[in-house]
């Protein structure tokens, strides 16, 4: 499993030399393998910036490049990331999503990931269910709520820490 290191990129407006110099750090700090870019931007004209992003990234070891824009981005963002958090909300907001859009389909599940918290107990495997719905191969749910709902384990996971 890929060591990522974290880099905020405040939807784009974060210089490059900003966000490799977090790269850097986590490279040093815990010997990474990947980095997950954190507030991405979703818009077509943001593209240039993240494949730039994701260069310096590789360049620096990172065998994986994550994406979080939280939304499906324009299209050509599959071209940057390995990975694309194409979800990042509440339990309600992700029951009411739509579909994903119909470029994802040229694309593998395993490319797409969705972030949910606020998940009930119970229904953890509804929203793994429903991951696969939307075609997004990678997926976490968590109970957790307010400004660190991801403090809290899966129920899976807690339940094998325990």
């Amino acid at each position: 499993m890929p060591l990522l290191g974290y880099a905020d990129t405040d939807y784009g407006r974060r210089p490059l030399r900003a966000v490799a110099a977090d790269f850097d750090r986590y490279r040093d700090w815990y010997a990474t393998d990947g980095f997950f870019l954190d507030q991405a931007a979703c818009a077509p004209g943001a593209v240039r910036h993240y494949r730039r992003l994701a260069r310096a990234a590789r360049s620096r070891g990172g065998r994986t490049v994550v994406l979080n824009p939280g939304v499906h981005p324009a299209p050509g963002y599959a071209a940057v990331a390995d990975l694309l958090v194409t979800f990042e909300g509440d339990w309600a907001a992700y029951s009411a999503a739509p579909a994903a859009p119909a470029w994802t389909a040229a694309h593998p599940p395993e490319r797409f990931c969705h972030l949910v918290h606020g998940v009930p107990a119970g229904l953890c495997a509804l929203a793994a269910r429903t991951a696969a719905l939307r075609r997004a191969a990678v997926h976490c749910a968590v109970p957790g709520h307010g400004p660190n709902p991801w403090s809290l384990l899966p129920p899976v996971l807690h339940r094998k820490a325990s």
